[in-house]
């Protein structure tokens, strides 16, 4: 790269690294500005970014590690296809280790801990009155990841972590196309809510997951009816 250059590649994200693009390409790939199944190009992102290959490439890398994108042999790199039964995967997994957090949370939540998760399930009221799914969908799993991170369980928050960004999609989806997942999470965590607050670590794990469950079926639904599967 020449010196001169060095103004232009700045313009758009200045000493970019592959991390901080990995973390904007997930976040498009989670809200579905880049569709299931989409080719994503180096060249593509090092224009938009007026950026080198190199973060493109580190970026392209962790997305592959965390099941995002898929890359084939001389196909490059594409978003990784939803499907029922990636689905199914991921909420094998999913369902039991949520049910250990939640109970893990309802013995260890303080007094802030619940302020929070109240204040969580009032965003999520006003965005379901105001029919905003996108801030609704955002709140419920900024209460979701709080309950990952009061476990204080390293390995559990790690895994769950990994899980999670491949399962945002999902319910992504399934949040602006279906008024019933919206009233699930609504529900759904309110009684988890109860669950913590009354200190009864089994209530909390097992109505988390049910409503993973359920969840899982609403997101499956919602897959066949929009023909994404």
């Amino acid at each position: 790269m020449k010196r001169g250059s060095a103004p232009a590649q700045s313009l758009k994200l200045p000493n970019v690294l592959g991390a901080e693009l990995s973390a904007i390409i997930e976040r498009r790939i989670v809200y579905l500005e880049i569709p299931p199944g989409a080719h994503l190009t180096e060249q593509e992102v090092c224009d938009e970014f007026e950026i080198s290959r190199s973060p493109v490439r580190e970026a392209f890398r962790e997305l592959e590690a965390s099941g995002l994108v898929v890359r084939h042999a001389r196909r490059g790199v594409r978003v990784t296809p939803m499907t029922e039964q990636h689905l199914q995967e991921i909420y094998f997994c999913r369902i039991p280790l949520e049910g250990m957090a939640a109970a893990e949370a309802a013995k260890l939540a303080t007094e802030e801990d619940l302020e929070r998760f109240q204040d969580f399930l009032k965003h999520m009221t006003a965005a379901m009155a105001a029919k905003d799914s996108k801030t609704f969908f955002d709140h419920n799993v900024a209460f979701i990841t709080h309950i990952h991170s009061i476990t204080g369980n390293r390995i559990l928050t790690d895994i769950l972590q990994i899980i999670e960004k491949q399962a945002l999609r999902y319910r992504y989806f399934a949040h602006i196309t279906s008024h019933l997942m919206l009233e699930l999470s609504q529900n759904g965590l309110s009684e988890v809510y109860d669950g913590i607050s009354s200190r009864r670590p089994g209530q909390a794990k097992q109505t988390t997951m049910r409503i993973m469950r359920d969840a899982q079926h609403l997101i499956a639904a919602a897959l066949r009816e929009n023909e994404i599967v």
